[in-house]
C-alpha cells in the first residue's frame, strides 16, 4: 500500500498553478450572483425556530455555547455547524458587513476548498490530471450542486463534506499508522451534519477497489472510524428522534424499492438537470402509489449488473458508483426520517455522492478519444450555463424560490404551496413594517382570497396583520372583521383578541371591549396595560 501519490500541497506547485486557478476562479465566477441573496427557508425568521435563530449564533456566550453540545436544535444535533455560523456572524459584526453576504460567500468557499480536496483524492486514481480537472469542474459546477451552495443551511453539508475529505486524505496519507487528526476530522464532520456517517464506508470502498484488501484486513483498517460512525449515529438518532411524530414512513419492505426508485430519479436529474426543484414533492405515501413504483427499479438494477459484466476491464466503473451509491445511504430510503414525509429525494442529499460522479467523468475523459472528450467539455459548459442563468437565480429571495417550485412542481406541490403562503405572509409583513401599507394589503388580500384551500397553518396572522392596517388607516368595521376572524381560526391568538380590543374601545362599544378582556383572563392572556389605560379612558363606567 503505497503513499499518496499526489499530495494536496501540490496543487501549489507550478506543475498545477493552472488547474488550481480554474478550480477557484471558474465557481467564483458561476457563483458570484450569491452575495447578495437573501436568507431563505430554514435560514433565519422572526418569529420561528430556525438555524440562524441558534442561541449562540444570536448571542454567543459561554452558556450558549455550552448549549450547542449538550442540547439539540431545530431537531438536528450539528453543533459544529452553529458554532462555524456563530464565528462568521461576529466576523461580519466587526467588519460591518452584511451577514446574508458573509454566509453566502462562506458557502461558495468551502465548496471551492472541498473541489480541491475531491481533486486530491481523486489524482490518486486517475493519472490524466486534465481527466482529473474535468470530472472535479462537474463537482463544482454541475446545477445539482446549486442548492446545497447557494443555501445558506446547507453549509452544514459543505462542512461535513469538507471535514470528511480532510480525514480521508490524512488517513490515506498515514497508512501504515492510524492518524488521530484524521479520527478527530472525522468527529467534526459527523458534527456538523449526520451525513458524513458514510465516511467509513467511501474508505471501505477505497481500500477494496483500489488497494485490493481482503475483507478481514479491510474491516479492521476501517473499524475505528465505523466506531465512532455507529456512536454518532446512536447519539444522533437518540437525540434527534425526540418531538417526531412519525418517525416511520415507511414500511421495512418499501424501503429498498424507495431506494431504487431514488437512485432513478438522481440518474435522471444528474443527466438531464433542467427540471431540477428545492422541493420535489414526493413523499413516501405518494411515491408508492405510482405506477412506476414497481418499474423505476429496473433502470438501477440493470446498471448495476452491467457494471458487474465489466468490472474487470473498467473497474472505475463499479468504484465511482459505489461512491455514488454509498453518498446519499443516510437519505436513500432505507432509514426513516421525517423530510420523507415532504419528499424521499432532494439534491442537497448528491452533494458527496457527487464524489463519485466526478470519478465517473474523470475515468471516461481520460480514455484519449477527442470526440467523448469534446462532448463531455460541451455538456460541462452547458450544464454551468444552466447554473449561472436558472438554478443559481431561483435561490435570490423567499418568493423567487417557492413561486418556482409552484409553477415548476412535478409531484405533489401541497409542501411547495403552504411555503408559498408563508413567504407572501413574510413579504406583507416587511411591507408593513416600512409603512407601505398599500403594498402590504395587496399581497394579503391576495393571499387571504386564495388561502391556498384555507391550509395555510399561518393564515390567523395574516388575518391579524391586514387587521392592524385597517386599525391604521381608521377603517375599524374592516379591522374587527379580520381580527374576528383570526380569532375564529387560532382562538389562543391573543394579539387578534388585543386587536378587537382596541377596536371595540375605539368605537365606544365599552360592553364589548370589557367582554373580550374578562375572555383573555379566563384564558390566561395578559391584557396590555396600554390597552387597559385607554379603556378606563373611554369606558370609566365599565
Amino acid at each position: 500500500m503505497s503513499e499518496l501519490s499526489f499530495k494536496f500541497s501540490d496543487l501549489f506547485t507550478a506543475d498545477y498553478r493552472l488547474i488550481t486557478a480554474l478550480l477557484i476562479i471558474l465557481p467564483l465566477i458561476i457563483y458570484a450572483q450569491v452575495y447578495d441573496f437573501s436568507f431563505v427557508w430554514d435560514d433565519n425568521g422572526t418569529d420561528e425556530v430556525r438555524h440562524l435563530n441558534n442561541p449562540f449564533v444570536l448571542n454567543p456566550s459561554s452558556e450558549s455555547f455550552g448549549q450547542l453540545f449538550s442540547e439539540s436544535y431545530f431537531g438536528m444535533y450539528i453543533p459544529v455547524s452553529y458554532l462555524f455560523w456563530g464565528m462568521l456572524k461576529w466576523f461580519s459584526e466587526l467588519f460591518s458587513l452584511p451577514l446574508n453576504s458573509v454566509l453566502h460567500l462562506s458557502n461558495v468557499v468551502v465548496h471551492i476548498i472541498n473541489g480541491l480536496l475531491v481533486f486530491t483524492v481523486l489524482r490518486q486514481f486517475v493519472n490524466n490530471k486534465w481527466a482529473v480537472l474535468i470530472g472535479v469542474l462537474f463537482f463544482l459546477l454541475h446545477p445539482i450542486q446549486v442548492e446545497a451552495v447557494a443555501w445558506v443551511s446547507e453549509f452544514r453539508n459543505l462542512l461535513a463534506f469538507g471535514f470528511s475529505l480532510s480525514a480521508l486524505i490524512i488517513y490515506l496519507k498515514n497508512q501504515t499508522n492510524l492518524s488521530y487528526g484524521s479520527l478527530l476530522l472525522f468527529v467534526l464532520a459527523v458534527l456538523s451534519k449526520p451525513s458524513a456517517v458514510v465516511l467509513p464506508l467511501i474508505i471501505f470502498a477505497i481500500n477494496y477497489f483500489h488497494y485490493g484488501f481482503k475483507l478481514k484486513h479491510n474491516i479492521i483498517r476501517t473499524l475505528p472510524f465505523g466506531l465512532i460512525a455507529l456512536i454518532a449515529a446512536i447519539i444522533i438518532i437518540n437525540i434527534q428522534s425526540h418531538g417526531i411524530v412519525d418517525n416511520q414512513v415507511a414500511t421495512y419492505t418499501q424501503r429498498p424499492v424507495i431506494w431504487l426508485n431514488s437512485i432513478a430519479l438522481y440518474l435522471k436529474q444528474l443527466i438531464y438537470p433542467a427540471n431540477l426543484n428545492a422541493v420535489y414533492g414526493l413523499p413516501v405515501p405518494y411515491m408508492v402509489h405510482q405506477w412506476w413504483f414497481a418499474i423505476f427499479p429496473i433502470i438501477p438494477l440493470s446498471l448495476g449488473v452491467y457494471f458487474w459484466i465489466v468490472r474487470k476491464k473498467q473497474p472505475l466503473l463499479l468504484f465511482a458508483s459505489s461512491l455514488f451509491l454509498i453518498g446519499f445511504l443516510p437519505t436513500s430510503g432505507f432509514a426513516s426520517f421525517s423530510f420523507q414525509l415532504v419528499s424521499v429525494v432532494a439534491d442537497r442529499y448528491l452533494y458527496f455522492s457527487m464524489l463519485g460522479v466526478a470519478l465517473l467523468i474523470a475515468s471516461i475523459f481520460s480514455t484519449d478519444k477527442i470526440i467523448k472528450q469534446g462532448l463531455i467539455i460541451a455538456v460541462l459548459v452547458g450544464f454551468s450555463a444552466l447554473s449561472v442563468f436558472k438554478q443559481i437565480p431561483i435561490w435570490n429571495n423567499e418568493l423567487k424560490l417557492w413561486q418556482y417550485v409552484v409553477n415548476h412542481a412535478q409531484y405533489d406541490s401541497y409542501y411547495a404551496k403552504r411555503a408559498l403562503g408563508s413567504a407572501f405572509h413574510n413579504e406583507g409583513w416587511a411591507l408593513a413594517k416600512r409603512g407601505k401599507n398599500q403594498q402590504a394589503l395587496a399581497i394579503l388580500d391576495n393571499l387571504i382570497a386564495n388561502q391556498f384551500n384555507h391550509k395555510l397553518y399561518f393564515i390567523d396572522n395574516t388575518f391579524y396583520l391586514r387587521g392592524v392596517i385597517m386599525m391604521q388607516q381608521q377603517k375599524y368595521q374592516k379591522a374587527l372583521s379580520d381580527f374576528s376572524q383570526s380569532v375564529a381560526i387560532n382562538a389562543k391568538n391573543s394579539d387578534s383578541r388585543e386587536g378587537k380590543i382596541a377596536v371595540f374601545t375605539a368605537l365606544g362599544q365599552c360592553f364589548n371591549a370589557q367582554t373580550e378582556i374578562d375572555l383573555m383572563h379566563q384564558q390566561q392572556f395578559k391584557t396590555p396595560a396600554f390597552l387597559l389605560i385607554d379603556f378606563q379612558k373611554k369606558c370609566p363606567n365599565q
